[in-house]
């Protein structure tokens, strides 16, 4: 029995001490001793076209990951301290002791340490629990060290450096050295999983007059041309209360009772840090009539000095913040809340996770970011996976957004469609988002997967028409899809359909999302940013939701939930503790206040909401006091 696999034709350098096969090739002596670091060259480096020459006098910093140790022992812990049916379901262990268990040694630290030293790298320190040894070279120095060239290349619209073939390592080194993160800025693709409401544009004289946003369902219509035998719509929302989320969920009533995630902490995990976070939580609170965040119930983490780099700057992050906190709090108004901010998008987000498993500092993890697809990461994705593991025993549980592209080929350009990466880790909790309707007493009405297409109306025509034949283009929506590098995990089996996972193959995949909530901007979240209210949304929105109702549902276990899958799995076979998100039986659109735009929900590119798990809802979104009581009482 076993969690996946992590395919090795894709990413090579999995985190485990492997021996590396030699180069075939005997040609030349001088490279008979040395081992390749597969994955440390990223795969789209064969393709992608060469735009420049990095400086060989430029300095870069970079991590040197060493592989654990009993890495088929630890397979087995997972399952075991995860499975609900299980003799040792909760039965964790402590960051000391995952350490002496499955961790590199101090030793073995030493040794790659010295190796590096030796080369003339300057040593800037080795991670807590000896994961990674972080090192500066200058460019001439990395490739003469490790036989590649740095070359800088163009890929999904950034300037990207890149080995131009793997680093190479002396044999007798290569079982110390899983892989190298940070030797190109691969890592700087990662990035926040938010989208801004796009509603509030002004009318001009030729628009039919505006009109109000709506505060819940249907509450105010704009006119339009006919689309789907209707004349006029629903206006887009205002921006969902924290009230409103609870009510449509069906948790205000345990929040009502005192099950408000009190004695509960999650973490949040972003680069860098908005210094108006705690300001803008309170001002957001204030203005809903919720309660504000008590002295001690916020605590922040700042890991500086911030890398302010240009390829990923503040400003985007900053939002997320704000955003993740609100929302966190907004779910669950009684859980403590643990901000940590990374250094940096690239390297530095790899620090932050470490450093939460390293201190053990929260049970609940929300990272509402992500890389655009699964493809060329090289060594990032055999690193973060080894420390999702981790996560696994300790109990802790990793929650990430599944991203606002669907299925990353109409908005990112992908050569074909693929989910997100880290959220198609397996040993990760993907959170794919919906599109939700909130009656005006705050109930549930319906839910659809989130995917917006949009058609701009023609104003120029008489009488007006739309400029595409409805519903127009496809302009963002939930992540989604069939992963290529991990197999299908075992607490999937039964629950996803053979024809999805095998969609790309014959061999089974893991598939995205396992559980959404709301994340269209369109029916978003009302929040503040920087002293300004806005409306927001994207499944950055949707995983602070899912974490702060894991925080209400944690309350009243007798152990933390830790990784979740299984158990939402087995909740997904016992029936009604989700709502089962699916197409709708006739188109469902939106018009923007100003009468610009029609807006139809529910088409998420090629992926399909449907009837049980699918590609884009997964199982569903919680559905309120029997999701809750699921959690507390299994096993």
């Amino acid at each position: 029995m076993r969690f996946h696999t992590l395919r090795r034709a894709v990413v090579v350098a999995s985190a485990v001490p492997l021996a590396l096969a030699f180069a075939a090739s005997s040609a030349s002596a001088a490279h008979a001793s040395r081992a390749p670091i597969a994955g440390s060259a990223p795969s789209w480096v064969a393709t992608a076209k060469v735009v420049g020459t990095p400086s060989a006098s430029s300095r870069i910093t970079f991590n040197v990951v060493l592989p654990l140790r009993h890495t088929a022992a630890l397979d087995r812990l997972a399952i075991a301290v995860s499975n609900p049916k299980g003799a040792s379901y909760g039965h964790y262990i402590t960051p000391a002791q995952f350490n002496r268990r499955f961790g590199p040694t101090a030793a073995q630290a030493a040794s790659v340490r010295g190796y590096l030293k030796g080369l003339g790298f300057t040593i800037k320190g080795v991670v807590q629990g000896n994961r990674w040894v972080t090192v500066s070279g200058t460019v001439r120095r990395i490739e003469s060290a490790f036989g590649t060239t740095l070359r800088n290349y163009s890929y999904k619209g950034k300037t990207l450096r890149a080995a131009s073939r793997p680093l190479s390592v002396p044999a007798s080194m290569s079982k110390l050295i899983a892989g190298f993160v940070g030797v190109g800025t691969e890592g700087t693709l990662r990035k926040p999983a938010i989208v801004l409401d796009g509603s509030t544009v002004r009318p001009n004289a030729v628009l039919p007059p505006r009109q109000s946003c709506s505060a819940f369902w249907d509450q105010f219509e704009q006119v339009g041309p006919s689309a789907y035998g209707h004349t006029s719509f629903p206006t887009t929302n205002c921006g969902y209360t924290a009230a409103q989320l609870r009510g449509a969920y069906g948790l205000q009533g345990a929040v009502s009772h005192g099950d408000n995630g009190t004695g509960q902490t999650v973490a949040i995990i972003d680069a860098y840090a908005s210094p108006t976070i705690v300001s803008d939580t309170n001002a957001l609170a204030d203005s809903q009539g919720e309660p504000e965040l008590a002295p001690g119930q916020f605590t922040e983490t700042d890991m500086t000095p911030f890398d302010l780099q240009d390829e990923c700057g503040p400003n985007g992050w900053n939002v997320e913040e704000s955003l993740d906190v609100q929302a966190v709090h907004g779910l669950a108004p009684g859980a403590n809340i643990h901000y940590i901010g990374a250094m940096d998008c690239n390297t530095g987000i790899d620090a932050a996770v470490n450093f939460v498993l390293q201190n053990h500092t929260a049970n609940i993890i929300s990272n509402s970011y992500g890389f655009a697809g699964e493809d060329g990461l090289g060594d990032e994705v055999a690193t973060e996976d080894s420390m999702f593991r981790q996560a696994v025993v300790e109990g802790i549980g990793f929650y990430f957004s599944s991203g606002d592209a669907g299925d990353n080929v109409a908005v990112n350009g992908t050569p074909h469609p693929e989910p997100d990466f880290p959220a198609s880790d397996p040993f990760v909790t993907a959170v794919g988002g919906t599109s939700l309707a909130v009656t005006s007493s705050n109930g549930y009405l319906f839910e659809t997967s989130w995917g917006d297409d949009i058609d701009p109306v023609n104003f120029a025509t008489t009488p007006s028409t739309y400029t595409q034949p409805p519903p127009g283009s496809f302009i963002f929506g939930g992540g989604g899809g069939v992963s290529a590098l991990f197999t299908e995990p075992l607490y999937q089996r039964l629950a996803v359909p053979s024809s999805l996972a095998t969609l790309n193959g014959s061999t089974a995949m893991r598939v995205v999302p396992d559980i959404a909530a709301v994340g269209d901007p369109e029916t978003g979240l009302a929040f503040v940013f920087q002293g300004t209210p806005g409306v927001i949304g994207g499944t950055s929105l949707s995983c602070p939701v899912i974490a702060g109702i894991q925080a209400l549902a944690s309350q009243n276990r007798r152990f933390p939930i830790g990784f979740a899958n299984p158990l939402l799995y087995v909740l997904g076979l016992v029936g009604g503790t989700f709502h089962d998100v699916q197409a709708p039986a006739s188109p469902t659109a939106m018009m923007t206040v100003s009468g610009r735009t029609l807006i139809t929900m529910g088409l998420d590119s090629s992926l399909t909401s449907t009837k049980g798990y699918d590609d884009t809802t997964g199982l569903g979104t919680p559905h309120g006091a029997a999701f809750l009581l699921g959690e507390a009482l299994l096993p």
